[in-house]
């Protein structure tokens, strides 16, 4: 597992007897959420409970609304026409989608790795770095070099890209490519991160770079990862969630849903029954 040490936020929340949820507030709870597109429904009452400074996996077959889930968490749904929410999703007790709240402030607070790696293609690495913290009106230019190698030493990219922050974060490889979209959305110092499928254009090798990472930067913020892979979960994740057509069926830790889940959908769709 990878040694990278985290530097632009060093603080660790301890649990009670050790475990990553039992016991404290959660980071994001998510109560009755509905989604649609148009007039389809692609969420039928989600509650559900994110524990902060650990990793909830949302599993399910394509189209049962995972990815939807998530880009609610961050109110990017909204951006798609026709799309609309109802129920409610609390950050830190906090509401969302309270008109007071700004979207592009909130995307700070939360941000979102998506399942292609997604480099803005005609800026050099180190503007890729720095693009949130532009896009907000929060870059300080004296502080830039530092904020660009903290954010891809926590992406452990920094010994691989220290000699090429002014070459195209297009011309890294693809799993450069995507850990380069994690120090970006690392740069803005979020609280949560959302993470879509990050692995499935990437081979093998820098699959378990991803991964690594992610064991990492679980010490510190609270991640949420969209997978259809479900060794992926049960390596990286501490709590799983299982959606099948826009329900939420079972949530438990990963360790209970892989080895004695609740409910028989949930063991058909593991062991491949179906999905």
């Amino acid at each position: 597992m990878s040694t990278t040490t985290l530097t632009i936020r060093n603080e660790v929340a301890t649990y009670p007897g050790g475990t990553k949820a039992e016991g404290v507030a959660p980071k994001v709870r998510v109560q009755a959420l509905r989604a649609w597109f148009g007039k389809q429904q692609a969420l039928q009452g989600i509650t559900l409970d994110v524990p902060p400074t650990a990793v909830t996996a949302v599993i399910g077959p394509s189209g049962c609304g995972k990815s939807t889930f998530i880009r609610c968490l961050n109110r990017m749904h909204e951006l798609v026409p026709g799309a609309r929410v109802q129920g409610e999703v609390l950050l830190e007790g906090d509401p969302i989608y309270d008109a007071a709240v700004d979207p592009v402030l909130l995307r700070r607070r939360v941000g979102m790795v998506f399942q292609k790696p997604n480099p803005f293609p005609t800026m050099s690495v180190r503007e890729n770095v720095l693009a949130g913290l532009r896009l907000t009106g929060r870059l300080v230019p004296q502080h830039a070099d530092l904020v660009v190698e903290r954010a891809l030493c926590n992406a452990a990219l920094w010994e691989e890209v220290k000699d090429r922050l002014d070459a195209p974060g297009a011309a890294l490889s693809g799993g450069q490519q995507q850990r380069l979209c994690i120090a970006r959305a690392l740069a803005v110092e979020p609280e949560v991160l959302l993470m879509d499928e990050p692995c499935s254009a990437l081979d093998p090798v820098a699959t378990a770079r991803i991964e690594d990472l992610i064991h990492v930067l679980k010490s510190v913020y609270t991640i949420v990862i969209v997978t259809h892979n479900m060794q992926q979960a049960a390596r990286v994740s501490d709590h799983t969630a299982f959606f099948l057509s826009g329900e939420l069926v079972e949530h438990d830790r990963t360790d209970r849903i892989f080895t004695s889940p609740g409910d028989s959908r949930t063991e058909d769709y593991i062991t491949g029954k179906f999905g």
